[in-house]
């Protein structure tokens, strides 16, 4: 999802299978080329080109594969001449053009263009100035784009580092990276001088088609560019004084021990803002509060971590003191229940979050915190989480500077759909919670201000507090709401204001409700009794209908036998007839025969009487 958001690109595939495909694609390019990140994107030509793009220090190259249709590119990062981004068809922020001295080309379709395109133009740079890139950072680099599961074993791993040990600059020995720093940009100033106006144009594309106040991307590339036009001796003023360490009670008297051996007696905000995370800025304010009580308020069981927890419905917290772990960090782990108001992902889920206290913050001028939060029943809560930076820098003896970034991180990658809905809910309910946070602080400085100013008020504003404390007990469930600026409370400890206000319309929404639900069963009812008059009238129309057809067959019936009696009577007297003239015409048959007879008998006689008389 392309914004000011930028996410890990999780490939399914290990670095050792990409470098190896890499090889085995590329087979022109030196050996010494080692891939530092591949990204899917595709080739706009006469059609897209689906394919990767792949990274290393001094190439940037193509690869298509398209029903074996190959179609391979390689452009040596030197000769890139020109590098912007665009939109593709002019809408969607997902493409990337590079430039050479006779060709343009046009990539599409990245899944984090942004995080692409601060890639590629960091190793442009360092071509430009020919300067290599040391051993930490190529680490650093390949964690950045495929975690810490690289798929190299031990002997694979130590002949990468040692392929690129010796390309690691020397460094002299008490330098700060401020200096360094002073000096990269006075050689980038001299040598890119021919490549001002494509950075010009670089960063009014950014002020176009960048990302919002609140995103960790564009920040970054702007100031790379503005590192060109300012000089060493402006960037070593911007250092903070050092002042007498206060020790930091965190868990009874138990002292947080920091290192304060460290030579170093400033530090750089500059450098500070290059180790944000690359999600979202969320707070980048000064406060009117001394760094080490900044510290005490976001991270001990303080009472104003206890009211900000109440305000976000966050119960049943329970937190472990500072443990110092091997490498000299310190962790610190803390369990809650948060209550949701989201019908889908239940009532209330479990959270677990590890704070860490890195090594290289010193007591009372500069705290560097990584905290971990893990969901536990959430749906896919087993596929991210987040990781929440906070940077608590000293300016004066009274003020400091709270920088917090936030990404997201990824264990199993998602679906893009499940991924868009994670990131949607996510990203809004980290924006909320920093907005408040930020809104409490503030009134927790001016608290603190008015506590200085006139320290006589001091007593009132914890009378007031513990007055506070008690109507809180006496109102049930007032910790429910999301927000602590939604209630007010007068000092007799009534609800005022936006409760009532909230109160009344929920009982408004409750009638409004009722009304509609009783016109629905009415409406139902209705139905109902239609329903059952269309069946009756159904049912009756059938019952007529099979009485009328009985009777005309009963009809029919009567009828044809009627029509079957006269055809029988007509047949029989025809029979009659017919028998009667047989009988008729037997009986001259009979007299006929006698007759003949009678002549026989005369001739018989007359034959006697004529042989007698002979």
């Amino acid at each position: 999802m392309e914004g000011p958001l930028t996410v890990r690109q999780i490939s399914s595939s290990t670095y050792k299978d990409r470098n190896e495909e890499y090889k085995r694609q590329f087979t022109h390019l030196p050996d010494t080329e080692k891939l530092i990140a591949d990204y899917a994107c595709a080739l706009q030509r006469d059609i897209l080109l689906q394919g990767r793009l792949y990274l290393s220090e001094n190439w940037l190259c193509f690869y298509s594969n398209i029903f074996r249709w190959e179609t391979t590119i390689s452009i040596a990062l030197k000769n890139i001449t020109f590098m912007t981004k665009e939109k593709t068809a002019r809408l969607i922020p997902n493409a990337i053009q590079i430039v050479t001295e006779g060709e343009k080309f046009f990539f599409t379709s990245f899944g984090a263009r942004d995080r692409s395109y601060l890639s590629i133009f960091r190793l442009w740079q360092n071509v430009l100035l020919d300067k290599s890139l040391t051993r930490q950072e190529f680490w650093q680099l390949l964690q950045q784009n495929y975690g810490t599961e690289l798929g190299l074993n031990a002997e694979e791993m130590e002949n990468l580092s040692l392929s690129i040990e010796g390309s690691v600059p020397p460094r002299s020995p008490g330098r700060s990276s401020l200096d360094d720093c002073g000096e990269r940009d006075e050689k980038l100033s001299k040598s890119v001088s021919f490549t001002r106006e494509s950075i010009t144009r670089l960063s009014e594309t950014e002020s176009v088609d960048g990302n919002s106040p609140k995103g960790g991307l564009g920040r970054e590339e702007l100031q790379s560019e503005k590192q060109i036009k300012k000089s060493p001796s402006l960037t070593s003023e911007k250092r903070l004084s050092r002042v007498a360490s206060k020790s930091l009670d965190l868990n009874k008297n138990e002292y947080l021990s920091l290192d304060k051996s460290s030579t170093s007696d400033s530090v750089d905000e500059e450098n500070i803002t290059e180790k944000d995370l690359h999600g979202r800025l969320f707070i980048n304010r000064v406060f009117h509060i001394s760094a080490e009580k900044m510290f005490e308020l976001l991270f001990t069981s303080s009472r104003f971590m206890q009211r900000f927890a109440n305000s976000r419905n966050i119960i049943d917290v329970v937190s472990t003191p500072w443990n110092v772990e091997p490498g000299g960090d310190q962790l610190r782990t803390m369990t809650y229940t948060i209550v949701l108001n989201n019908p889908l992902t239940g009532k209330c889920t479990t959270a677990t979050e590890k704070q860490t206290l890195y090594k290289e913050s010193r007591e009372a001028r500069f705290y560097l915190v990584d905290a971990e939060v893990l969901t536990h029943d959430v749906p896919y809560h087993d596929y991210f989480y987040t990781l929440n930076r906070y940077h608590i820098i000293r300016s004066s003896k009274q003020k400091c500077r709270l920088r917090v970034s936030t990404d997201l991180k990824y264990r199993k990658q998602p679906w893009a759909i499940v991924k868009s809905l994670i990131e949607k809910n996510s990203w809004s309910s980290l924006e909320d919670y920093f907005k408040q946070l930020e809104s409490d602080l503030l009134m927790e400085e001016s608290v603190l201000n008015q506590s200085i100013e006139d320290p006589g008020k001091l007593s009132g504003v914890r009378r007031r507090r513990r007055t506070f404390n008690r109507t809180a007990e006496t109102v049930p469930k007032l910790s429910s709401l999301r927000s602590s600026g939604d209630v007010g409370l007068d000092a007799k400890g009534h609800v005022t204001g936006k409760k009532k206000l909230m109160e009344s319309c929920n009982t408004a929404l409750i009638v409004v409700m009722s009304i509609f639900l009783l016109l629905l069963v009415l409406l139902n009812v209705t139905l109902l009794l239609k329903l059952s008059k269309i069946e009756y009238a159904a049912q009756s129309f059938y019952r007529l209908h099979l009485q009328e057809e009985k009777s005309l067959n009963l009809a029919s019936d009567m009828t044809s036998r009627a029509e079957n009696i006269q055809k029988n009577k007509d047949q029989t007297h025809r029979l009659k007839g017919v028998l009667r003239d047989s009988i008729l015409m037997l009986e001259q048959l009979k007299s006929s025969l006698i007759m003949l007879q009678r002549t026989f008998d005369l001739l018989n006689k007359n034959k006697t009487g004529l042989a007698v008389g002979s």
